[in-house]
């Protein structure tokens, strides 16, 4: 069984597979502070937390948080993009325990009177690590044009926040907006962080995909 542990400031995940992916919904509002491999990102829109590869490894410590937060659900894949059976578990902190009452202590840690919180609470949930960096077109399916509609090739980044990419290895005052064709802005705050390169790829996937079914079905 695949469980996710949270509580005293941090999130991890044990499991006897390998796990690829986790989407958390959650109440409240925490600083993020990253402790997957540079196989992975971590990106947080509204309530939610995302956790998906760039590469190659397996998911165990996910990151340290401070502030309010209360896991609602958990939807984990392994590396087979398969949906796995996972139970959530929060482990209370030493000061929490001594805050508890004898009687409280064989009830389930979800129905404990506790606050949820680590350190101190925060305004709004922040990510230690706001942009994906260092990404190359030499190794993306899809083209990145420059403002004034000349093609890039290069290296770039994005801003996980509104999925925008920018010029340039990790954002500095230099750094220039990118567009899709025909002018088209990368930033789109709409989608599933990421989702602006990954979206652009499926699309010519599926034209890939329709172009040979095309062929196939005159050949036939």
């Amino acid at each position: 069984m695949t469980k996710l542990y949270y509580g005293n400031g941090n999130c991890s995940i044990e499991s006897g597979i390998s796990i690829r992916g986790v989407q958390i919904r959650y109440r409240g509002a925490i600083e993020i502070n990253d402790k997957t491999s540079d196989s992975f990102v971590i990106t947080h829109q509204k309530n939610g937390i995302l956790v998906f590869p760039i590469g190659e490894g397996t998911l165990n410590e996910l990151f340290d948080y401070r502030g309010e937060f209360k896991i609602t659900s958990v939807i984990v894949a392994d590396n087979n993009a398969q949906k796995v059976p996972t139970t959530i578990h929060r482990v209370m902190d030493y000061t929490e325990l001594l805050n508890t009452k004898a009687e409280d202590m064989t009830t389930k840690s979800e129905d404990l009177s506790s606050t949820y919180v680590s350190g101190r609470k925060v305004a709004k949930t922040l990510l230690n690590k706001p942009n994906l960096n260092n990404q190359h077109t030499s190794e993306h399916n899809t083209e990145l044009h420059l403002e004034d509609g000349t093609k890039y090739d290069g290296y770039f980044h994005i801003h996980l926040a509104d999925n925008a990419v920018m010029t340039g290895k990790e954002h500095t005052v230099d750094s220039q907006d990118l567009y899709f064709n025909h002018g088209k802005p990368t930033k789109n705050p709409s989608l599933v962080p990421y989702g602006a390169i990954e979206q652009q790829k499926e699309r010519k996937m599926a034209k890939l995909k329709s172009r040979r079914s095309k062929r196939n079905r005159r050949r036939r």
